[in-house]
Formats: C-alpha cells, sequence, structure tokens
C-alpha cells in the first residue's frame, strides 16, 4: 500500500501451506455451503453517516472491493458466493490462489457503478476508501439495498490481531459459516501461541517501519502494525513518538535518535521472486550518512515484508512466526 493508500486509515504457494495454517477455501476442498443464517446487523461509518446494515440470509452474490478483504473471505471458503473482487495490490496470498482464480475480477482498481451492479450484487465488503467518492460512494450502493461491511481492523486507530479474529468471526455469522471461522481463528491462535512460546524468555528488539520515503521517511506509528509486531517482542520505535496516526512521516533524525535494532521494509515490487524495491531502499537507508551509526544499518539488520503482511488480513500469523526468527535468531517449527 502506498502512500495514497496508507493515508486512508491505516492509509509461498502449497496446499500443505494451506493446511499448516489453518486456512480453508483453497487446493481441492470443496466450498462449504452456508447454513440459513438468522438475520445478522451491523453498524458502519460510510461517508462520516453512521449506517445500520444488516442481511437476514447469507450472500450469494458478494463483492469485495479490496485485496484484504478478497483474502479473508476467501480463507472462509467463499468464493463461490462471491461475484467479483477488484483492487489486486499485490500478488494473491498463494495458499489462496486457486480460490481467488475462481472469482470474476471486476477492474484492476476499483470497477465503475455500472459494472459492479451489473453482478447483482447482495454484499459489498472492502476498505473504506472503495465506497467513497474515489471509488463508489457508499450511498449509491445502500441505496440500492447492498448493505457494506467494512471490517473493524480496517477502521479501527487500535486495531490488533483480536480485532481481525473478531472480523473473521463477523465474516463467519454474515455467511453462515461461523464454526469455519472459529476453527480459522483457533489455528492461527495456536501457531502463534507456539512461536511466542520459543521467544517468551528472548529479550525485545526495537524496531522501524519503513514504507517509503519522499524526502521524510513514512512509518507506521501507532495501530495494527505496532500491536502486532508487539506480540513478537518487537518494539516499534515511534510508537511513543507523539503522533496519533496509523501511518505518517517522521524525519531521519527522529530515526537516528531512536536507534533501531532492525529495519522492516514494505517491499512493492512485482511477483513472488522480485524485490528490486527492496534493495533500492536498502541502498536509500546506507547511502544516508545521517545513518551510518543506526545499530541497524551499521548491523545490516534489514526484513522485508509485504505491506500486507504487517496490515490486516489472513497473513498476520504466518509473517509473525518469520518476522520472529529473523530478529530473533531462532528456527520455530
Amino acid at each position: 500500500m502506498r502512500k495514497k493508500f496508507l493515508k486512508k486509515g491505516i492509509v509461498i504457494g502449497l496446499s500443505a501451506l494451506a493446511l499448516t495454517f489453518g486456512l480453508t477455501g483453497c487446493g481441492e476442498n470443496p466450498t462449504p455451503q452456508p447454513a440459513a443464517t438468522s438475520e445478522v446487523s451491523w453498524t458502519e461509518m460510510l461517508d462520516g453517516q453512521e449506517v445500520t446494515a444488516k442481511v437476514d440470509k447469507a450472500p450469494a452474490r458478494a463483492i469485495s472491493m479490496s485485496q484484504a478483504t478478497t483474502e479473508m473471505m476467501l480463507a472462509l471458503g467463499l468464493e463461490g458466493k462471491m461475484v467479483g473482487t477488484a483492487m489486486k495490490e499485490e500478488e494473491i496470498y498463494p495458499p489462496l490462489q486457486q480460490a481467488y482464480d475462481k472469482v470474476k475480477v471486476l477492474a484492476e482498481k476499483w470497477p465503475s457503478y455500472e459494472t459492479f451492479m451489473a453482478e447483482n450484487p447482495d454484499f459489498a465488503t472492502g476498505w473504506e476508501v472503495p465506497f467513497t467518492k474515489r471509488g463508489i460512494p457508499a450511498e449509491r450502493i445502500t441505496s440500492q439495498g447492498v448493505p457494506i461491511f467494512i471490517p473493524s481492523s480496517m477502521q479501527k486507530l487500535d486495531a490488533d490481531l483480536d480485532t481481525v479474529f473478531e472480523d473473521m468471526i463477523k465474516y463467519g455469522e454474515i455467511f453462515g459459516v461461523t464454526e469455519e471461522a472459529k476453527t480459522w481463528v483457533d489455528a492461527q491462535k495456536k501457531i502463534l501461541s507456539n512461536v511466542q512460546s520459543k521467544i517468551k524468555d528472548l529479550p525485545h528488539k526495537k524496531i522501524f517501519v519503513y514504507d517509503s520515503s519522499d524526502g521524510q521517511p513514512f512509518t507506521a506509528f501507532k495501530g495494527y502494525t505496532t500491536n502486532i509486531l508487539k506480540l513478537i517482542g518487537a518494539d516499534n520505535v515511534m510508537e511513543n513518538a507523539g503522533v496519533d496516526k496509523t501511518w505518517a512521516a517522521t524525519s531521519w533524525e527522529s530515526v537516528v535518535a531512536a536507534d533501531p535494532e532492525y529495519i522492516i521494509i514494505a517491499d512493492y515490487s512485482n511477483g513472488v521472486r522480485n524485490d528490486e524495491d527492496f534493495q533500492e531502499k536498502v541502498a536509500t537507508i546506507k547511502d544516508n550518512p545521517q545513518l551510518e551509526n543506526v545499530t541497524a544499518v551499521r548491523e545490516n539488520h534489514f526484513i522485508k515484508v509485504k505491506l500486507s503482511e504487517i496490515t490486516p488480513g489472513v497473513r498476520t500469523v504466518e509473517s509473525l512466526q518469520r518476522l520472529a526468527e529473523e530478529i530473533h535468531g531462532v528456527k520455530i517449527d
């Protein structure tokens, strides 16, 4: 998510891997048939207006307007209930690729209102931005009787991993697959518990998250990214910098003063084997004379992530295991 997406509020692939991480709905697993759903309601803030949404049966023609919400639905085996997806920002999470291939792609970014409505949707989901004038204004959708669900983890300043779990349970309630959602959540908690048991006696590490730079580094301050990293003993040096935002710019002088031990870099390279963007960012940091004495730079402690690995979605726990191994120098089985 580049800066323009981050400002909105936050703003590889084997079937065996899918089993390991408790994901459903990929490979040859059959799509679960949702049970009858009693009325499920929720409240959203859409374009600054509080809106109560509800379904009285499991949606059968859902559209996801963001990659993260698409992956959340696919993880619950809901591809058969989706008539469209949009805004693919990077490679699809490999365990979900086969399921994703079954869903119609409506647009590279966001579809027009006409394209959206041509699918006769009965449910829409995504980040908040697709449902503003930058995409399709929410009122144009809800006025046609189509409820919108924006996961809380993609809106709350204090969102954490439990918020994602709650969102997954909500998807389960809406689509009548509550048991599948609980199974997914329990599997993720079990993996995380194992990771934490292996590092519980190790000292915390200071980290800095680097997204991009336009003279000043763009980084994570509060919210989901900072909160999930705490789960593996990685403390964001910008958390207490006095910036009440999830992502914003800081100064290189602040980075020097904080002296992080590791720098986590968001890589926007296309393709799973390409890390050109990551390498360019490492070079930018190393070439900055201000940073030559920062511990992470001096010790060459740079860690590559995709933004989807440290923002709300289904990849978090797997990513935390890998990050814990790299940050703490341990192997976690």
